[in-house]
């Protein structure tokens, strides 16, 4: 059993140590982001990473087939006297280092995007027209945080907690009691909102309908998601002084065009979550896009093409870059996610084994995915690093109610 200590929050879930090759790796390198608070995050980022390295040098190659990674059995005493190796050989090694190491790769990770006072509620099934149904628990419809946008902002913070980088935020806050609320989990959670501003309208609103199997269905209300000034003048510096930055489409689509432009000008990656309102991309956007991440269904609605199949999905992201797009991130649900790289690579990621081997709500799990993969990204690490690194993120992500 182990304790998933994550973004400061504590949740006990037995996890079995028959896992795949992919799956420790990835998750040790997460457990070496604990809160601050922890024993862990109060070493230096380099002794940290050294001890997933070498833990990593214990699990065997990923065996990949299809989407399905090989089984290796990985006993945790000698995960755990490994990394103790590795954190005493890191703390040596460190010594006498400076800090021009990291100079350039802590530049703050930029979100841009919506925010949202979501309302979960849960549901045996949904009612036939005119029909009554009670909730499936008497405790639901409780106010969560949420948004595309708060919900990347959040897992980026809380993943890069230790390595200096910050995740910053840009969205529009409602005037309601609900704004007051949604501000103080971003400033907790050590999000930078120093680029908000503040809307004429009432937060936005997401309506989440959660079933029993822990999918679920999405009614979006606009509110101050929908309310942004008429330009990004406000805030452009921040664009210019990223590291990477994030968009969804919850937002008006000009805020997204401005923003990706003055990246693509300032030489910014841009990663696109296409997830959120349903509408085409200009040819001049796709151009702009360092990344777009879609899943299967939205890259079909995209493209007019079937992603059935891994070999359809790849067909489909190939139309996308004909038109500009560098690189196409489809994710897969269960199935993982594939990669068609700029060069034509395609690179496959299996899930990873979720925590206590249930999920409960897979609300916010894509938004995870993405941050965790845009936070690998900026940390340099190999595309396939920041897969397995992202699977993991998503993970643990649905095993726990809400997506913040």
């Amino acid at each position: 059993h182990l304790s998933w200590h994550f973004g400061g929050k504590l949740s006990h879930r037995a996890c079995s140590v028959h896992a795949s090759s992919t799956y420790w790796p990835a998750m040790l390198n997460l457990l070496c982001r604990a809160a601050a608070s922890s024993v862990l995050a109060q070493r230096s980022i380099a002794t940290r990473q050294a001890r997933c390295i070498t833990a990593l040098t214990l699990c065997h190659s990923c065996q990949h087939k299809g989407r399905i990674s090989g089984s290796r059995s990985m006993p945790w005493s000698a995960v755990a006297a490994a990394a103790a190796a590795a954190a005493a050989a890191a703390a040596a090694s460190s010594q006498g280092r400076g800090s021009a190491q990291c100079e350039g790769s802590s530049k703050p990770l930029l979100v841009c995007g919506s925010l949202n006072a979501d309302i979960i509620v849960e549901i045996n099934r949904f009612p036939k027209s005119g029909e009554t149904l009670g909730a499936r628990s008497p405790d639901t419809g409780i106010m969560v945080p949420g948004g595309k946008g708060a919900n990347q902002a959040v897992a980026a913070a809380r993943l890069s907690t230790g390595t200096g980088r910050k995740a910053q935020f840009v969205c529009q806050f409602g005037n309601d009691s609900h704004a007051k609320k949604l501000e103080q989990v971003l400033l907790d959670n050590g999000v930078d909102i120093s680029g908000c501003g503040h809307a004429d309208k009432p937060s936005g609103q997401a309506f989440i309908f959660l079933e029993a199997d822990g999918s679920n269905s999405i009614l979006i209300v606009g509110g101050s998601n929908v309310a942004w000034p008429s330009s990004v003048n406000s805030f452009s510096r921040l664009i210019k002084d990223a590291s990477v930055v994030m968009l969804q489409r919850e937002i008006p689509e000009y805020i997204n065009e401005a923003v990706a432009e003055a990246a693509f000008k300032a030489g910014v990656p841009v990663i696109q979550d296409v997830g959120g309102e349903e509408r085409a991309f200009s040819d001049e956007q796709l151009r702009r896009l360092t990344y777009v991440c879609p899943n299967e269904t939205e890259l079909e609605r995209l493209t007019n093409m079937p992603t059935a199949t891994d070999d359809q999905v790849v067909k489909a992201a190939r139309i996308l870059q004909k038109k500009g797009v560098k690189n196409v991130l489809c994710t897969l649900g269960a199935n993982g996610a594939i990669l068609l790289c700029e060069d034509g690579k395609v690179i496959r990621q299996g899930s990873c084994k979720v925590p206590g081997g249930k999920v409960v709500d897979t609300t916010g799990a894509g938004d995870c995915f993405r941050a965790a993969f845009a936070v690998a990204l900026v940390e340099g690490k190999p595309l396939q690093e920041c897969l397995k690194f992202a699977a993991a993120a998503g993970s643990i992500t649905v095993s726990r109610m809400g997506a913040v």
